[in-house]
């Protein structure tokens, strides 16, 4: 397949109980320099009004699919990957923005690779404490590992950045049974396939509805996490130790606090998490959110 000959895109936007902004993403797919010629907006059984707010602003470009149940956000982009037709696939979550060029300056990226890529760009979100940030810091490193980049370091290749090219995705799909981390196994069966990533670093996504607690990806169950790693036996211990040290805290009483602070200590020793990282998340769980965004703030904290 010769990247060079890419040129048309498709947008896959998952929905669920998104009403409020679906609107606005379609309109920041529509606004792009490079405009896709597909759109693929998937509602998930939403219990509000979504599928009726997109085809109020229905075109030629727009395609609105139904699921026959609730199946999370993998289920969704599988089915629209499905109905997609471009020679690659953007993913946009129905909650954030792009940049215009975002495609333009991806697709142009990716038809310069000679193998197997995807592409994905930095995204600015703001966090829990108020505070903006442009992330991941940093590209992967050269013929390094993309979970050691992910989970052990702590980047992040997040959904509405992505693009993939459309014959990959017949053998890599998202994991329909993953309620959180989808993103995270996404990238790591696109690796397993033996498909590179390339990373434009200007932050071409807004990543909004960071932090709030109703968003599928801030789900803090123990089990989650455990669902993930069964899929995933072959991580080492500081691949698993970075993700859930930086996922998941302590679980209510003395035992969980005592457990979740060993694996704080191991996470140091293995390399997956640096001792000033580790000393603000002893902080943010001792203190609390509130008291601890207080601090931070006083100090002038920035990561």
């Amino acid at each position: 397949m010769k990247y060079s000959a890419f040129k048309t895109v498709s947008v896959v936007i998952p929905a669920y109980n998104s009403r409020d902004t679906i609107q606005q993403a379609i309109a920041t797919a529509r606004a792009q320099t490079l405009r896709p010629t597909q759109i693929v907006v998937v509602d998930d059984c939403s219990k509000d009004d979504t599928i009726q707010q997109a085809e109020a602003v229905a075109g030629p470009d727009l395609l609105v699919v139904r699921s026959p149940k609730n199946g999370g956000g993998g289920a969704a982009r599988n089915r629209g990957i499905d109905h997609s037709t471009g020679d690659v696939v953007a993913f946009l979550d129905a909650d954030d923005l792009w940049a215009p060029n975002k495609l333009a300056n991806q697709l142009a990226t990716l038809r310069t690779q000679t193998r197997e890529m995807f592409c994905f760009t930095a995204v600015e979100q703001v966090n829990e404490y108020g505070e903006k940030h442009i992330l991941p810091k940093r590209e992967p490193l050269p013929g390094g590992s993309l979970a050691d980049y992910m989970l052990k370091s702590g980047n992040i290749m997040q959904t509405s950045s992505l693009m993939v090219p459309r014959h990959l995705l017949d053998k890599c799909r998202f994991n329909e049974q993953l309620r959180r981390f989808q993103d995270l196994d996404f990238v790591l069966t696109l690796g397993e396939a033996g498909v590179g990533a390339v990373f434009c670093p200007q932050p071409l996504v807004e990543w909004r509805n960071v932090g709030n607690p109703k968003r599928v990806s801030a789900n803090p169950d123990p089990s989650v996490m455990r669902t993930f790693l069964s899929h995933h036996p072959q991580l080492t211990l500081s691949q698993r130790l970075g993700l859930e040290i930086r996922s998941v805290g302590p679980t209510p009483g003395a035992a969980g606090k005592l457990r979740w602070s060993w694996r704080l200590a191991l996470s140091v020793c293995s390399g997956a998490l640096a001792l000033p990282n580790a000393v603000s998340l002893l902080l943010k769980h001792s203190l609390g959110l509130r008291y601890y965004g207080a601090l931070r703030s006083r100090l002038g904290a920035r990561s």
